[in-house]
């Protein structure tokens, strides 16, 4: 265990070496899995951040005349609020915003919305699936001390001095809490929420999946999260699994075993396209390619065509 600045890094040995640890975690914890960066490198990201990197010229030329990121952000789910009735014919409310979001997410576009799940299974499939040859992370976040350090912000930002749990995923407060950039008690907060749209999609169901929403597009979502953690909360709450390359057979095996592969998760034409993909790795794995015959290949070729 490595305790860093605002998460504690957990190193795995193998696959089991993995289950063994992340079962010792609460029941309510988030969970997201991809590759492994190094310390130097920013950890977690959501689209639009990648999107701000991939452009940073034009956003650092931007910023000298006083454009901000919110601005773009705004510019880009107004563009795609006009178009998407020629492709969707069931869209979200115009006043929905997280609902828009979230549609904007499932197809691709660039947003401040980062996709976590309940199941770590699931997160360690999704940081197994790519080929590659890095190490493979599973980010775990404990919900509670989410959702109670969350609350509080939201609550200061709308003026509630209620002790219940405020709803932010509602069209109003989403939009008050993450999108007025009219609201100055908002504009200095870096902070992390739980959200889901009220109608959640096919895939989001299936995934068990949830998105974590960052309260200021000025900075990366790994900054709005950052900001949360104290000393004493790091150690405890959020967590970075780093499970080695060499675990991914065994990860993989075993979670086709439970009916966990991309056909299943994304019950739809890409989905079954993608599907292919692992089905033909997993055709060659056993193999040395450059001495097997290809008996085998044919006889599988003939069975699919």
């Amino acid at each position: 265990m490595k305790v860093t600045t605002w998460y504690t890094k957990e190193d795995c040995k193998d696959w089991n070496d993995f289950l063994n640890k992340v079962r010792k975690l609460p029941q309510d914890t988030f969970y997201r899995g991809q590759k492994s960066y190094p310390f130097d490198k920013p950890q977690i990201q959501s689209s639009f951040d990648r999107a701000a990197n991939s452009a940073k010229g034009a956003v650092d030329e931007a910023r000298k005349h006083k454009r901000e990121l919110w601005e773009y952000e705004a510019a880009i789910i107004r563009e795609f609020m006009r178009r998407a009735h020629h492709y969707v014919s069931d869209t979200p409310q115009n006043e929905d915003r997280l609902e828009w979001l979230s549609l904007m997410r499932h197809f691709g576009a660039p947003t401040r919305l980062v996709d976590f799940t309940y199941s770590y299974y699931i997160a360690a499939y999704f940081a197994f699936s790519n080929l590659g040859d890095e190490d493979r992370a599973v980010w775990a976040i404990d919900q509670d001390w989410l959702r109670n350090e969350s609350q509080k912000h939201c609550k200061s930002i709308l003026g509630s001095t209620s002790r219940k749990e405020i709803d932010v995923s509602t069209p109003e407060k989403f939009t008050k809490c993450f999108l007025d950039p009219t609201r100055k008690s908002r504009a200095s907060r870096f902070f992390v929420a739980p959200v889901n749209a009220e109608r959640m999609n096919t895939r989001l169901t299936i995934q068990q999946g949830c998105f974590l929403c960052s309260s200021n597009i000025q900075k990366p979502f790994e900054y709005n999260l950052s900001s949360m953690v104290t000393k004493s909360s790091c150690q405890q709450f959020i967590v970075k699994f780093v499970i080695p390359h060499s675990a991914r057979n065994d990860a993989l095996t075993e979670l086709k075993h439970m009916n966990i592969t991309k056909a299943s998760l994304f019950p739809d034409l890409g989905g079954l396209a993608e599907s292919l993909n692992d089905r033909f790795e997993l055709l060659f794995k056993d193999y040395n390619i450059e001495t097997a015959t290809l008996k085998k290949v044919v006889t599988w070729h003939k069975r699919i065509w």
